[in-house]
């Protein structure tokens, strides 16, 4: 009865609404509060949604003025958080002991870097530095010890972050085909050599492909020749749309990350995976020379001019000599004095290491953005959690090798974690941090599995 009786307010606030504004909105209103409620039940799909505004952000900004206003990113996390309150209320969160160490250590790295503002000489981008962290950050490491339960929840996810990727893929694919068949192709490469989501940064919607074509060299690794064809020909697909994308450090990353994953989790198939990295170098090389050479001109033209602007004056630099200037930078800063070696430079503070001092200006490496900003004590707690995170992830192995859908979100967190050496910050790269947890979470509830069954 209270239900009915809310219901039928509901409505009629609906109606009233409607007549004074558009006879639309008595039907977005209920729907949207409808999906309000299926994401709050949901914190799994609110997640993966979470992890995709980096890259839809831009285009719903350019195209609808009003998401200027309505930060989408902070609509995803109140979702999220009201989810997991309703479940912690209902059921509890129930994480287990042995993953709340990791936990408490991810916490710890963001009091610290909360405590830094109160040395930064970069107090604005710094602030905002802190408060992304310790709230998105934050929100998508710690989402996963709550929702993944059991291998079940894990495959859920991965299906969720397969459909994601298929989007993405897809609208690259779209852009690509238009321009070469019925769109002035020669005019568009003239003044337009990336190819990426409307309004989204090249280097987020690549990072997310590589992450796709780890996982599908994980797969071709795992099944049967004769099951492999589809894998690789989806792999194909992403290489192709990264390098439409204009992004290095990706395909760097699926590189590196694919020996590193090999090394690191699975010895057992180290041939088959230095086989298909190969196939994938080889399928690359062979894009490269086959593409427009407007597409492909910024991964042979490594000399291609950029201008930095430092305390010792202007300095021109190569693009990706630009990375080596910067991280140079961070360890000179860290050197520089005890306190700095100590206690760094706080949150934001590289910035200070150019004229403008309070800007968004970052290393575009993990752990030299955190020797030049939190010192030792940021880099010992890093290495801690590193640590720590790669012996819960050991744990899952049974007989030497991860269950499949636990080897993807491995052989993913492995490449995303190297394209985090190359670009971003750390709240550029929390979807890092989200890969992280899963893979912590998911290898763990398998692992309990082998052993309910051993029992």
């Amino acid at each position: 009865m209270p239900l009915l009786t809310i219901f039928s307010l509901a409505q009629i606030i609906f109606f009233i609404i409607g007549i004074n504004t558009s006879p639309v909105v008595m039907i977005i209103l209920p729907l949207g509060l409808i999906i309000f409620w299926w994401l709050i039940n949901n914190p799994a799909i609110s997640l993966m949604f979470l992890s995709l505004t980096a890259i839809i952000k831009g285009y719903l900004i350019n195209y609808h003025p009003i998401f200027e206003i309505i930060d989408i990113t902070v609509i995803a996390t109140i979702i999220i958080w009201i989810g997991l309150i309703k479940m912690f209320i209902n059921d509890g969160w129930n994480i287990s002991k042995n993953l709340k160490e990791v936990i408490y250590l991810f916490l710890f790295f963001g009091i610290i870097l909360g405590l830094s503002y109160l040395y930064t000489p970069s107090p604005e981008y710094g602030l905002m530095k802190i408060v992304r962290f310790n709230t998105f950050a934050l929100t998508m490491f710690l989402t996963p010890f709550i929702i993944i339960k059991s291998p079940k929840e894990s495959k859920r996810l991965l299906y969720y972050f397969y459909f994601l990727l298929a989007i993405i893929a897809g609208i690259m694919l779209l852009q690509f085909v238009y321009f070469l068949t019925w769109g002035n192709f020669a005019v568009v490469l003239a003044y337009w050599n990336r190819i990426s989501i409307p309004g989204a940064n090249p280097i987020q919607v690549s990072r997310f492909l590589a992450i796709g074509a780890a996982m599908m060299i994980a797969l071709l690794i795992r099944k049967k020749p004769s099951e492999s064809i589809i894998y690789f020909f989806i792999l194909s697909i992403i290489l192709l749309t990264i390098i439409l994308s204009g992004s290095r450090g990706p395909l760097i990353s699926i590189i590196l990350g694919s020996f590193i994953y090999a090394i690191a989790y699975e010895r057992n198939h180290l041939n088959k995976i230095f086989l298909y990295a190969s196939v994938a170098i080889a399928t690359i090389v062979f894009m490269l020379f086959l593409l427009p050479e407007n597409l492909t001109q910024r991964f042979f033209d490594i000399s291609q001019g950029s201008v930095i602007i430092t305390q010792q004056g202007v300095k021109r630099v190569s693009t990706i000599a630009t990375r080596f200037e910067f991280w140079s930078m961070s360890f000179e800063s860290w050197i520089s004095s005890i306190i700095n070696f100590v206690f760094g430079l706080g949150s934001g503070g590289f910035s200070s290491l150019f004229v403008w001092r309070d800007w968004r200006w970052y290393p575009h490496n993990i752990f030299f953005e955190i020797i030049a900003e939190l010192g030792l004590i940021g880099l010992s707690v890093l290495i801690l959690f590193i640590t720590k995170t790669y012996k819960l992830i050991s744990q899952g192995l049974h007989k030497g090798s991860f269950t499949d859908h636990s080897a993807l979100w491995v052989a993913g967190t492995t490449v995303m974690f190297i394209a985090a050496q190359f670009s971003g910050d750390i709240n550029d790269n929390r979807i890092l941090w989200m890969f992280l947890a899963i893979s912590i979470a998911s290898t763990y509830v398998d692992k309990l599995l082998v052993i309910e069954t051993d029992n």
